[in-house]
């Protein structure tokens, strides 16, 4: 299904793209840098509308990579690799890479090969939660492990 397959594409690669305040602390509205969130990820749960899926119902992996870091914002490049039941007994899944932007204040913007997405992110310790909320067909939650 390919609204399906966007909808994870841009839970995946957005679960990169968020900014924090710290390694250990939520993200938030600062002045500061946002972390470096570079390093590989594994997919700990998915969230659509109204349902989660954890492993191994789903599974993933997500690369993060800075390039680049200049005030509030920092960007990057990102690989995401992401398997989804396609609700009919199957799987899809879902490959893409691309760049992204993420800030301070928790919002992120990543433009892949599959789908543009918008939202926000979260990175307490190791674990990073994305939240996209644009475009509304791919709103999701995915909470990623490094």
């Amino acid at each position: 299904m390919r609204g399906r397959r966007a909808v994870a594409t841009a839970v995946v690669a957005g679960a990169f793209l968020f900014p924090g305040c710290g390694d250990d602390e939520p993200a938030g509205p600062g002045g500061g840098p946002p972390p470096d969130l570079s390093g590989m990820y594994t997919l700990q749960s998915f969230t659509q509308a109204g349902v989660t899926l954890t492993p191994p119902a789903v599974m993933g992996t997500f690369s993060l990579t800075e390039t680049s870091s200049s005030g509030t914002e920092a960007s990057g490049t990102f690989d995401v690799d992401i398997t989804v039941p396609d609700g009919q007994g199957g799987q899809n899944q879902i490959i893409d890479t691309g760049t992204y932007t993420v800030r301070s204040n928790g919002t992120f913007e990543q433009n892949g090969g599959v789908q543009q997405t918008i939202g926000s992110y979260t990175l307490v310790g190791n674990v990073l939660t994305v939240t996209v909320t644009d475009p509304p067909a791919a709103a999701s939650v995915t909470v990623w492990q490094r």
